[in-house]
């Protein structure tokens, strides 16, 4: 394994642990790394969650910077705007036959942000209500890397 794998799967493994620490609606279970989604909850044996990962990013976003933090890896968040929230969505919609395949109970998405540059001009978690995405995601949520805030994303298939 690489040294650039190795240190995505530890950002990943901190990501995880942040969101499951800071989303009061994190079901009880052992989390298991897997590819494609990125982990497994298991609640119990007959309950199971998938959970991908992945950075706000936008139709001009550079494929080469494919971490999350902005620390360690050069990552910056582009524009804060609803429709880099719906290009990020759309990209990972494209992949639920994969994720499917799994036969879980459900399967959720986690954008990772870090708006700490983002020029965000109203209350962010107003503009969040105000939106609804499209997706076959059970659940969508934004995580602020720089408030270490969870939004679930109200959406629709």
């Amino acid at each position: 394994m690489s040294l650039n794998k190795d240190t995505q799967i530890i950002e990943e493994e901190y990501i995880i642990e942040l969101f499951r620490n800071e989303y009061t609606g994190f079901p009880k279970g052992k989390l298991q790394k897997t590819e494609s989604p990125d982990f497994i909850l298991k609640g119990n044996p007959k309950s199971s969650i998938g959970i991908e990962l992945t950075k706000l990013h936008g139709p001009a976003s550079s494929k080469e910077n494919t971490h999350f933090t902005s620390k360690i890896r050069g990552y910056q968040t582009p524009e804060f705007t609803k429709e880099n929230l719906e290009f990020t969505i759309s990209a990972k919609d494209e992949k639920l036959r994969i994720y499917q395949q799994k036969m879980l109970d459900q399967i959720w998405l986690l954008i990772i942000a870090d708006l700490i540059e983002s020029p965000v001009s109203l209350n962010l978690m107003n503009k969040l209500q105000n939106w609804i995405f499209f997706s076959g995601f059970h659940k969508v949520f934004l995580l602020d890397l720089k408030t270490r805030k969870v939004f679930e994303l109200n959406v629709s298939d």
